[in-house]
């Protein structure tokens, strides 16, 4: 039997927020609404991201940026593009179409929009407490 291979699960800047804002398990929420091995990488402009924000944040925004950079040591980088040059959003979007299993992690309408509209899945945050998967994994 042939190995499955995994899926990469790219979250975007806001999804690596929600622990910290929502108080939502995204690891045990991912392993729970992704029947399929995979494994989490971060955008390197998604870290540059975290680091500019971090600058200009405040009490529980502050608070839920660190919770986001202590999560995103676990995980590996994976290079999108240069921070700055064009949208973040637009970057996920082009690694996600040039590149097979990709599931993207955004609650940002117009991006899921795009990515849904290219048949790659998405993963979002329903009601502030629970993630849900939109799209076919094969």
């Amino acid at each position: 039997m042939p190995e499955r291979r995994e899926w990469l699960v790219i979250p975007d800047t806001n999804f690596l927020l929600v622990p910290g804002q929502f108080g939502v398990d995204i690891i045990g929420e991912l392993n729970r609404v992704l029947d399929v091995r995979f494994r989490i990488a971060v955008p390197n402009a998604v870290l540059q991201e975290l680091e500019v924000i971090e600058r200009k944040s405040r009490g529980k925004d502050l608070m839920a940026i660190r919770m986001a950079k202590k999560l995103v040591e676990r995980f590996e980088v994976v290079e999108i593009g240069r921070f700055g040059e064009r949208p973040i959003d637009d970057q996920i979007f082009d690694f996600a179409v040039k590149n097979e299993r990709v599931i993207v992690c955004t609650n940002d309408k117009g991006l899921k929009r795009r990515l849904r509209e290219r048949g790659i899945p998405v993963v979002y945050l329903r009601s502030k407490k629970i993630l849900e998967l939109e799209g076919m994994l094969e």
